[in-house]
């Protein structure tokens, strides 16, 4: 029975506003991150929760119901300890090989905020490195170690290297057909050379079931923003190519995210954008829409990122913009992240056009950051995982509390946001730090709650 012995999570977030539910009593919405959790909670639980009143204020069912939920624990529990443990695990054990694979050096876009260094050439060339990469992911697979082998295609722009991604894939899904492992893919692009004939090869033929793409607003602004160096127009192409998919049969399996790169130069379209994206079709649930505040991979951005405090209230009108148009998005962490990114985990590694391994997306391509490479397709034993990298004591560096996040409520669902950001000086905390209660009272609103204050 819970009574003294037990305190409000740390991992808790409160909604500002109150809320009239369906049955006609009043609510208010919570957010338990230790679970990605979100809940509509009488205000009085609300105010035992959050401090305002004692916990002998509640029954006792009902103060054993919210230890049952994780939302009080045990007085002295190391939560932020059971987290940084729960990812220790989750690097250790993992049963999923990635390999983010970067066919191509080249991009057909020229974005002035972007960080990368483009070139043309040959991509993840024929003979030595491309063998050499496949045995990497066959040796994964057919090792007992894993039970899934997942690729993400990245750039510059990987469909300049369609050619070899489906290549590639080729060996992949055969390999991993061949070993009883499962196999799936995803693509990051930016849109401009997607057809409806390449969607159904990459979905059925090269496995990729997720497909993000980049546009930063109404027609004349992404193109402002996103030129391509051909002189032509992306937009449409990516709309197009969007619809076609969402209309055909055979690519029910596919699902799209429609990033924004948001900063000075688009931060007020968000209304324009949203209903645009409705207008064209593309109001469906297999395909999601996000925000992301434009930052620096080592270049300067001042003159177009927002200020922090405005990311935050920006990113608020986008949500709200996408929830007036009818469109899919994500008002809030869905599930945990244990595992911040590639640059934690040796079962995770970054294959550079040229060969080279990196552990962060963020190293190849970028000035300054290419000789941090791990090592080398072909010179690396293909049956070990990628060496260490720069940024895989980073659950040791939140546990000795370099960083902050181990007192940040955020922590279970945000991880840590970019160790090579933290480890650079620039915090990446992100907006979600500041506008989390705001985000609660959209999400409650968006459930069709009337509110009340």
């Amino acid at each position: 029975m819970v009574r003294a012995t037990h305190v409000p999570s740390r991992y808790l977030a409160f909604g500002e506003r109150t809320f009239q539910h369906r049955t006609g009593r009043p609510v208010r919405a919570v957010y338990h991150t230790a679970t990605a959790s979100a809940l509509l909670l009488d205000p009085s639980i609300v105010d035992v929760l959050s401090g305002a009143a004692p916990l002998d204020r509640l029954d006792a069912a009902s103060l054993d119901r919210l230890a049952q939920l994780g939302l009080l624990v045990p007085a002295g529990t190391d939560e932020a300890g059971a987290v940084i443990a729960v990812s220790r695990a989750a690097v250790r054990d993992a049963r999923q090989r990635q390999f983010v694979v970067m066919p191509t050096a080249y991009c057909n876009m020229g974005c002035d905020y972007c960080g990368q260094e483009h070139r043309r050439g040959p991509g993840i060339a024929p003979g030595r490195h491309r063998d050499a990469l496949v045995e990497r992911a066959e040796r994964a697979m057919a090792g007992g170690r894993y039970d899934a082998v997942h690729v993400r295609w990245f750039g510059g722009e990987p469909l300049m290297g369609y050619a070899v991604m489906r290549a590639l894939s080729a060996r992949f899904v055969a390999d991993a057909q061949r070993h009883g492992v499962a196999y799936s893919a995803k693509l990051v692009t930016n849109g401009a050379l997607l057809d409806a004939r390449k969607l159904r090869a990459l979905h059925l033929e090269c496995r990729v079931t997720q497909i993000e793409v980049t546009i930063d607003g109404p027609p004349a602004r992404h193109e402002a923003s996103r030129p391509l160096k051909s002189g032509q127009q992306s937009y449409a192409r990516i709309v197009t190519a969007i619809g076609a998919a969402l209309s055909d049969p055979d690519l029910a399996g596919l699902s799209f995210s429609v990033r924004t790169n948001v900063g000075q130069h688009n931060a007020d379209l968000a209304g324009e954008f949203a209903a645009g994206m409705a207008a064209a079709g593309l109001a469906h649930p297999r395909v999601s829409f996000y925000p992301a505040p434009i930052h620096s991979w080592g270049n300067d951005v001042s003159d177009v990122a927002l200020e922090r405090a405005e990311q935050a209230r920006v990113e608020l009108d986008w949500y709200t913009a996408y929830l007036a148009a009818g469109l899919t998005c994500a008002l809030l962490p869905a599930t945990t992240r244990p595992v911040v990114c590639t640059a934690v985990t040796t079962h995770s590694e970054v294959v550079a056009p040229d060969g080279r391994v990196y552990s962060c997306t963020e190293q190849p391509l970028v000035p300054g950051f290419t000789e941090q490479h791990v090592g080398d397709l072909t010179a690396l034993d293909p049956a070990e995982p990628r060496p260490a990298g720069a940024f895989d004591d980073w659950y040791d560096s939140i546990d000795r509390d370099r960083t902050g996040c181990g007192d940040c409520r955020l922590l279970p669902v945000c991880g840590g946001a970019c160790p090579k950001l933290w480890r650079e000086g620039r915090p990446p905390c992100p907006p979600l730090k500041t506008n989390l209660a705001q985000r609660l009272d959209l999400f409650a609103g968006s459930t069709g709650l009337t509110p009340l204050s």
